[in-house]
């Protein structure tokens, strides 16, 4: 999306994506309102299925995931035995597979942590980083859901997860 016209591209890890298009704050109006879309795609993206993948991020997380309905985007986090935060992730599952994003780079990571953490569990892990758009919003947005190239994570501020 950095490509439309009037992009101004982020700075730092969010220069490959627009900060905005020209109208900050009339694109953030409409961001709140829940008629439009963030760019995300410079996110890491890895991919949880199988049928053990919530019950098994439950218990690797900090957010109750086991009962997570399909389509519902949430935030969780993945803490160390000192409870320091490993990864930050935003999540949304489909039903079958849990998309989990994650900041610039830090992708690779958390795949390999998460097949570490795999032991007996019915999950397979993939890190999809460059093969999917990732947008985000504050709302459902016509026209982006049905799009099977685009993974999208509604933000749940200013609600709080179940077990938040």
């Amino acid at each position: 999306m950095l490509s439309i016209p009037g992009a101004v591209a982020g700075n730092g890890p969010d220069a490959p994506v627009a900060a905005h298009y020209g109208q900050p704050t009339a694109e953030q109006r409409a961001l709140d309102a829940g008629t439009a879309v963030v760019d995300l795609s410079h996110r890491g993206v890895v991919t949880v299925s199988g049928p053990d993948r919530l019950t098994w991020l439950h218990v690797l997380t900090s957010q109750k995931l086991d009962r997570l309905a399909p389509g519902i985007s949430t935030e969780t986090l993945f803490l160390d035995v000192q409870g320091r935060i490993e990864f930050d992730c935003h999540l949304v599952d489909d039903g079958e597979t849990t998309w989990l994003t994650v900041e610039p780079g830090e992708n690779a990571g958390l795949a390999d942590w998460l097949q570490k953490m795999k032991f007996a569990s019915r999950v397979e892990i993939a890190d999809r980083t460059g093969e999917i758009a990732v947008v985000g919003s504050t709302a459902a947005v016509p026209g982006w859901d049905e799009r099977e190239d685009i993974a999208r994570w509604e933000d749940p501020w200013p609600r709080i997860g179940e077990g938040g």
